[in-house]
């Protein structure tokens, strides 16, 4: 006579209950598994939010409302029109010294005498823009104090019905034609009747 098996031994698991436990641990496995793998790849979010940060933007939470980004002025720009008036004046200055030089570089010539005009027309490089001293003067802003004419500057005086004009050093001297019959460097009161000064339009 076969003796029948008892549905549980002592001590035993139910099948049933074991079925149900290994199924629960295969849940948990690809549960934990899943779990590994989302902390090892950026959330969605933190994707967002960094193509957010990328574009310049703030990113946002659900229900926030997304702040305007502002851009704030650099100092950079703000000093554009510094920059570009300092410029302009590296580039006077330049040509003010390049003018003086050339001047100079005649000293004891004097191939200039009784031509003023065309003596201080050809140190800024140029010639034939007007045909006296007198009439370079009257087209010309005027400045009266002649003792300080800057470097650089036109000095005139009324030594003639033509004038002359000389070129000032900005020290109380002036490069001029007609010092001493020849090209030279002499006071600024050497001539007669100085006039003023201007600033050369070359």
């Amino acid at each position: 006579m076969t003796a029948a098996l008892p549905s549980s031994l002592p001590g035993a698991a139910h099948p049933v209950t074991v079925v149900l436990g290994l199924a629960a641990g295969a849940l948990g496995a690809a549960v934990a598994g899943a779990h590994a793998t989302h902390l090892s790849a950026p959330s969605v979010p933190t994707i967002a939010a960094d193509l957010h940060l990328t574009a310049g933007s703030t990113p946002t939470t659900r229900g926030a409302a997304a702040a305007p980004v502002t851009a704030e002025p650099t100092s950079a720009a703000a000093t554009v029109p510094e920059l570009t008036k300092a410029a302009g004046m590296a580039q006077r200055a330049a040509k003010v010294e390049g003018a003086i030089d050339r001047f100079e570089s005649h000293i004891g010539s004097t191939t200039y005498e009784n031509w003023c005009e065309r003596a201080v027309e050809n140190a800024f490089g140029t010639q034939g823009h007007y045909a006296s001293a007198i009439q370079d003067w009257e087209s010309q802003d005027q400045h009266t104090d002649w003792r300080h004419a800057p470097r650089g500057a036109m000095v005139f005086y009324d030594t003639s019905s033509d004038g002359h004009v000389a070129l000032s050093l900005g020290d109380g001297r002036v490069v001029s034609s007609s010092a001493h019959h020849r090209v030279g460097i002499v006071p600024v009161d050497f001539f007669q009747r100085p006039l003023g000064w201007a600033y050369a339009p070359y």
